[in-house]
């Protein structure tokens, strides 16, 4: 019986000390509801309404305690590529291999490449969550998902369009994609 290929990976944001910061701006904000409120020492001349306040301080735990469900999930196997953003994807998303002309690991600048200063190739970029290259982006003409680094799986489409997937184990899905093309060839 033969083995059946597939490839998997989970990334996690892992920058501690963006989220350090987060979780200290939640607690100056915090400290300084809670001197408002019970010392009653106001800072500032205009200080901010109640509700706002809690809006505020609400969001801001909200984003801080999301940088912990933030992940990409890739999965490749003899059918094609499986992805997702969660918690923005919930499902995963699907690229058979016959919508796929090219799959190639590079290494890319995404600060260039997707955003920053110059011209951009594919015209409107959507910027959603970027924190040093990580997030994910639409184009006209390519998509990028990607939690940290500047190593990628590029798929080119048979449209033309681009998707890149980031990884952390270049080698080892380089290795893989030589492996189940080999075995598409066979059939």
């Amino acid at each position: 019986m033969k083995e059946e290929l597939v490839y998997v990976e989970r990334q996690r944001f892992n920058r501690w000390f963006v989220v350090a910061l987060l979780f200290i701006a939640d607690g100056l904000f915090f400290y300084t509801g809670i001197s408002i409120y019970f010392v009653e020492k106001t800072w500032g001349n205009n200080p901010m309404d109640d509700r706002i306040y809690i809006i505020v301080l609400l969001l801001l735990l909200f984003i801080s305690i999301g940088f912990f469900f933030i992940r990409l999930d890739t999965v490749i196997n003899k059918d094609g590529v499986f992805f997702r953003m969660f918690p923005f994807h919930p499902r995963f998303k699907f690229k058979s291999w016959e919508q796929i002309s090219e799959a190639e690991v590079k290494d890319v600048n995404p600060i260039k490449k997707f955003g920053g200063w110059g011209k951009r190739n594919s015209g409107l970029v959507i910027t959603r969550f970027n924190i040093r290259g990580g997030g994910f982006r639409f184009g006209f003409k390519r998509k990028s998902y990607t939690i940290s680094g500047n190593r990628v799986l590029l798929l080119t489409l048979t449209n033309h369009k681009k998707i890149y997937l980031g990884t952390r184990k270049p080698e080892e899905l380089s290795e893989f994609l030589k492996k189940i093309d080999a075995e598409r060839k066979q059939k």
